[in-house]
């Protein structure tokens, strides 16, 4: 009998910490699972970062190649780099040898991986010159006199508008 009272006094002294230590081991899953999402979202952020930084970095040097070529000085050329290194092209260029030569260099642009051509090719701009077919009469605008009158006794000030109109 005494060996069943020392069993049960020592049940009963070790059920609270089993509860105990099951609290204590949830909260440190809580804990794992909190530092696990921080790191998750941490090295999210900086591949992300990165890929904006090769991003920049591929736009800064395919800019930097076209924007000094000789060759495509009288372009106007507009670029978007993707992540991916997929590099558009757009905008107007002088002839085919400047286009090529645009797509080129954009091409062989360390960090390019695919080229979109949208660019077109600007003809030479021709003036036209205008000649009316009947000359123009010029009519002067009409002429606005603004008249102030004061009563001495008030101290209310009215104007009145005087309008000419001159016809052809």
């Amino acid at each position: 009998m005494l060996s069943f009272a020392l069993l049960a006094a020592s049940l009963a002294a070790a059920t609270p910490d089993c509860k105990a230590q099951g609290v204590v081991e949830r909260a440190g899953e809580a804990l794992d699972n909190a530092g696990r999402n921080i790191r998750r979202g941490v090295e999210g952020a900086v591949a992300r970062g990165q890929a904006a930084v090769r991003e920049t970095d591929v736009f800064g040097r395919v800019y930097a190649r076209i924007h000094w070529d000789k060759k495509l000085t009288d372009s106007v050329i507009e670029l978007e780099v993707q992540p991916d290194g997929t590099t558009t092209l757009r905008g107007a260029v002088a002839d085919a040898a400047a286009k090529k030569r645009a797509v080129i260099l954009a091409r062989d642009t360390v960090g390019v991986t695919t080229v979109v051509d949208e660019l077109t090719i600007a003809g030479a701009a021709r003036v036209i010159p205008a000649s009316p077919t009947k000359p123009v009469r010029v009519v002067p605008p009409a002429s606005t006199t603004t008249t102030t009158i004061e009563k001495p006794t008030s101290t209310t000030t009215t104007t009145i508008e005087k309008k000419t109109v001159v016809k052809p």
